[in-house]
C-alpha cells in the first residue's frame, strides 16, 4: 500500500514539474548551463585547493613524526616523475619552435632572431602571415576574358593592344598543332 501512495506521489511530482515547463524552454536552457558549468570549474578549483592543503598536512605530519626518510623518497619520486615529464615538454616546444622559426624566417639572421621569441608569439607571428598571404598563386590573365576572334585585324587598335598577349598565345598554338 505504502508503495502505491509513494509512485502516486512521485508521479504527481512529475507532472506538476512537466506542466510547469514552458512551451519554450530552451531560452532559459543557455543561461542555466553557463551558470551550472561555472559552478563546477568553483568546486573543482575548490577540491584542488583541499587536495593540495591535506597533501601539505599530510607531509608535516609525517614530518612530525620522524618519518623524514619516507616523506624525502615520496618527494625525490614525485621531483623524477616531474623531471621526466618537463623534459618531454621543453623538447615538444622547442621541436615546434623550430619548425615555426623554419616556416616563418627568410634568412639565418632573422631565425636567430626569432628564436628569442616564445612559442605563443611565434604561432601568432604564423597566424598573422598566413592570413595576409594567398594560398593559391594567382592566375595569370583574367577568367573572363573571351578567345580571341577568328579574325583578329577587325579588332580596333585599343582592343588589339589589350588582347595582343591572346592572340599571340592563339598563333602560337595554331602553329604547333
Amino acid at each position: 500500500m505504502s508503495e502505491e501512495k509513494v509512485q502516486e506521489t512521485v508521479q504527481e511530482n512529475l507532472d506538476i514539474k512537466v506542466e510547469s515547463k514552458p512551451e519554450n524552454a530552451d531560452s532559459g536552457l543557455l543561461p542555466e548551463v553557463m551558470a551550472k558549468k561555472a559552478t563546477i570549474k568553483e568546486q573543482a578549483a575548490e577540491i584542488a585547493e583541499l587536495k593540495a592543503e591535506k597533501e601539505t598536512r599530510r607531509q608535516k605530519k609525517l614530518s612530525d613524526d620522524g618519518k623524514k626518510d619516507e616523506l624525502i623518497a615520496e618527494l625525490n619520486s614525485k621531483v623524477e616523475k616531474l623531471e621526466g615529464e618537463y623534459t618531454r615538454l621543453s623538447k615538444y616546444e622547442d621541436d615546434e619552435k623550430s619548425t615555426l622559426i623554419a616556416s616563418i624566417a627568410s634568412d639565418d639572421k632573422e631565425a636567430e632572431e626569432l628564436s628569442k621569441e616564445g612559442l605563443s608569439t611565434l604561432r601568432l607571428l604564423k597566424n598573422k602571415i598566413a592570413a595576409k598571404t594567398p594560398e593559391a598563386p594567382t592566375a595569370r590573365g583574367s577568367v573572363g576574358k573571351q578567345p580571341p576572334p577568328s579574325d583578329w585585324t577587325t579588332l580596333s587598335p585599343k582592343e588589339g593592344k589589350e588582347r595582343w598577349g591572346d592572340i599571340l598565345a592563339a598563333a602560337q598554338r595554331k602553329m604547333k598543332n
